[in-house]
Formats: structure tokens, C-alpha cells, sequence
């Protein structure tokens, strides 16, 4: 288990989940700058990525440099490097389950900033309206030095923006309806 506070603390990991797993014994990097990984000697594609349940079939952004998931909202990440179930398919190397936490129940409405070397992320949660009981949970995340350095080169450099969004409803006790989804889209152009 790699706990989400670690990732943002590892030195050189630009809040990015595959770095800190470099740390990892048997776990290494196929290129210096990319995140795709080698664990235990298998290939990048034998490695499979989950995030609440769903494949996430291009986990990397920005050529590898950066992860498709954003700390601030992640309850957990965990690595298996062998012995998963044959749930998860052909691969054979490892496989990294991510699991998005929930808004906050307390409040109706709590929000957060941050910026990294890469992105900023803002988030925005809180419990759901009517007394209703649940709660969701909206991030967004979008490079900036893009949108600057395009601005004095007039050049375009490669970026990428996020939205991810999760819901929680529990109508009654036992019962629980769960929403989740991802949008993104990168640009890797790269003009001089």
C-alpha cells in the first residue's frame, strides 16, 4: 500500500503515484523520464491499472511525466505484484488498484487548491442537497505553463485537463449507489 500523503512527499515523484513506486523493491522505470513501469522484469503492458473499479487504459500524462490521478482525492493506492485474481485478466506483471475517496459529509460545501511543478488541481465536495445521505466530489486539473509560455513564444506545448466527478447515495442503510467518472484530454503538440 502506498498511502496518498507519501506520494506527494517523495522526493523528485512531481505528485506522480509511478514514481513513488519506483521506490518499491522490484520496481523500476523503462526510460528516466517516463512513469511506465517494469515490475519484476515484466513489461509496461503486462501491468494493469484500476481506478474504482474500472481499467484505466492510459494511466500516463504528458509522455509519462505525470500520473492521470490527482492526490488530493485519492484514498488509496495498492500494488500487487503477483498472485491477483483472475478478475483482472492476462496481465502478468502487477496490478495497481486506485480508489477515489468521498466528499465530505459535514458540510455542504468544502473546496481546496494546489499547484505542482506540472498542474494545478482545484477540488470541490460536500454532502449531498435535500438530506439526502451521501456526498460528491468534483477536481479539476489543468497544466498552466502552457497556457503562459504559449502566451510569450507563441508556440503550442504539450498539456492536458481532467475532470473527474464521484457521487455517493445511500438511500437507506445497506444500499449504496455509487457514481463515477473521468474526462480528459491531452494535447501533444509541440511546435518550434
Amino acid at each position: 500500500r502506498v498511502q496518498p500523503l507519501q506520494v506527494l512527499r517523495t522526493p523528485g515523484a512531481l505528485d506522480n503515484v509511478y514514481r513513488t513506486l519506483q521506490t518499491l523493491p522490484g520496481v523500476v522505470a523503462t526510460e528516466e523520464f517516463s512513469s511506465r513501469l517494469a515490475v519484476r522484469g515484466g513489461a509496461p503492458d503486462q501491468n494493469l491499472t484500476v481506478m474504482d473499479g474500472v481499467e484505466v487504459h492510459d494511466p500516463y500524462r504528458l509522455f509519462g511525466l505525470t500520473s492521470a490521478f490527482n492526490p488530493e482525492i485519492i484514498q488509496r493506492f495498492e500494488l500487487a505484484t503477483g498472485g491477483f485474481s483472475v478478475a483482472y485478466g492476462d496481465r502478468l506483471s502487477s496490478l495497481l488498484t486506485v480508489e477515489n475517496r468521498e466528499g465530505v459529509r459535514d458540510r455542504r460545501l468544502a473546496g481546496s487548491g494546489a499547484l505542482s511543478i506540472t498542474d494545478s488541481n482545484v477540488v470541490l465536495e460536500g454532502a449531498l442537497p435535500g438530506g439526502a445521505t451521501g456526498s460528491w466530489l468534483v477536481t479539476g486539473r489543468r497544466t498552466y505553463y502552457d497556457v503562459v509560455a504559449a502566451k510569450v513564444t507563441g508556440n503550442d506545448f504539450p498539456g492536458f485537463v481532467d475532470l473527474q466527478a464521484k457521487g455517493v447515495w445511500e438511500p437507506r442503510p445497506g444500499r449504496r449507489l455509487t457514481f463515477f467518472g473521468l474526462r480528459s484530454r491531452e494535447t501533444a503538440a509541440f511546435l518550434i
